[in-house]
């Protein structure tokens, strides 16, 4: 009798332990001996010593976790000693544990173990049916390339080389940014072309380029351009010579004046020259002429005025004292003008006999509507005489006025040019405006 509890003893604990054994393996070792150990009596300890597991479990020790599982379990169990007599009671229980043939399972638990690591590898695959295999072969056009039997293709040709070489070189040659230096025959910080033909037309619109043989009404005269037919305003501003002008601005003032210079002032050359080279034009005033002159008196004066004025594209008579009205004088000098190729400016007002006979004779000529500041007027009276004057050019189709270049005048005329008439009027040289030789 204490033999066949000792044989059902072990089958109690390896009910236990058998889920476990596909988890862990190489635990069932271990857990054979220590209930053996522990539950009866200490006989059932030799039959353990054979079974030589107490060595492996050591070997495995490495993995914690099921070690603690297991001896954690059987201490549990025979410290009931309550369940034994129940379980000896309960005979049918273990009569059906034997139905399951636990028993014989016990010595192949040890090859189990071993097989373990041979059973971890899968078995090899069926060989695949004809069927498959004929889904599975390529498509005549689909044969892989790397398939032995993919038609050989013909070598790649190989690529020309590349040279990057070639180009890495004038790369080294080239000048870092910032060095300075000149190559002998290279030009460098050119502008494009477009850019520089800006300076070529400035330079057109300040002097067009005629034939050296034109008059100097048409080959000193000032561009100029209406497209909108609008009435033409000319101002003439007479330097008179004063050192406080300032001529700079007087040059760069940014409407189309033209000066009138005295051809007797010892500067009057050089000045003639700055105003030109702004683009303005320029004309001389009648001084010089003597009183009672004659033809040949008058002819020595104006070659005289020409050496002074080359430039100058017109004469503008004095407004006081001047030849406009004395009929033999402006007889001698209208011919002398026309010689020389140059317009001339006269007041509107009397006979004006220079007028007449410059038409006559075919001179470019025109005549001044007002002064404007005859008498040191002030800015909005200058203002006024300037909308007057855009008036009178509307009624006439063109006007000239005149005053002198002082700071008063010109303000006027700045201020007159934003707020004024100046937009019903074209604002023109004296060329413009002087009548063109039948």
């Amino acid at each position: 009798m204490p033999v066949r509890p000792a044989a059902n003893a072990p089958q109690a604990p390896v009910t236990a332990p058998l889920p476990d054994l596909p988890q862990a393996p190489a635990a069932p070792a271990p857990a054979a001996p220590e209930p053996q150990a522990v539950a009866p009596a200490p006989e059932t300890q030799p039959p353990s010593a054979p079974d030589a597991p107490a060595e492996p479990p050591e070997q495995v020790q490495p993995d914690p976790a099921p070690v603690p599982q297991v001896s954690a379990t059987p201490p549990e169990e025979p410290a009931q000693p309550e369940p034994t007599p129940e379980a000896e009671a309960d005979g049918p229980a273990p009569a059906d544990l034997p139905a399951t043939a636990p028993q014989p399972e016990l010595p192949e638990a040890g090859a189990e173990a071993d097989a373990a690591p041979e059973s971890a590898e899968l078995p090899p695959l069926p060989p695949l049916t004809p069927e498959e295999e004929a889904m599975l072969a390529p498509l005549p056009n689909e044969v892989p390339a790397g398939s032995p039997l993919a038609p050989e293709l013909p070598a790649p040709e190989p690529a020309a080389p590349a040279e990057p070489a070639a180009p890495a070189e004038p790369l080294l040659d080239r000048p870092e940014p910032g060095l300075q230096g000149t190559v002998e025959g290279v030009t460098t910080d050119r502008l494009p072309v477009i850019s520089e033909a800006a300076p070529s037309e400035t330079s057109a619109d300040a002097i067009p380029p005629l034939d050296a043989n034109a008059p100097p009404v048409m080959r000193f005269a000032a561009a100029f351009e209406n497209p909108q037919g609008k009435p033409m305003f000319s101002v003439i501003l007479i330097d008179d010579g004063r050192p406080a002008l300032d001529r700079i601005a007087l040059a760069a003032l940014p409407l189309p004046v033209t000066i009138a210079l005295d051809p007797t002032d010892p500067e009057a050359a050089a000045r003639a020259a700055a105003y030109r080279a702004a683009g303005k034009e320029v004309a001389m005033l009648a001084s010089g002429l003597p009183a009672g002159a004659e033809a040949s008196d008058v002819l020595v004066t104006f070659e005289a005025h020409a050496l002074a004025l080359p430039e100058a594209v017109a004469v503008v008579d004095l407004p006081e004292g001047g030849f406009q009205n004395d009929r033999p004088l402006a007889t001698a000098v209208v011919p002398v003008l026309k010689d020389q190729g140059r317009g001339l400016l006269t007041f509107d007002r009397g006979l004006n006999a220079a007028d007449q006979t410059a038409r006559r004779d075919g001179v470019p000529a025109a005549t001044v509507f007002r002064i404007l500041d005859a008498a040191d007027e002030s800015v909005p009276v200058i203002r006024r005489y300037l909308d007057r004057a855009a008036f009178k050019a509307a009624q006439d189709g063109q006007v000239a006025v005149l005053g002198t270049a002082s700071p008063d005048t010109i303000a006027a005329l700045l201020e007159w040019t934003v707020e004024g008439r100046a937009g019903s009027v074209a604002l023109a040289p004296l060329t413009a405006v002087l009548s063109k030789p039948e």
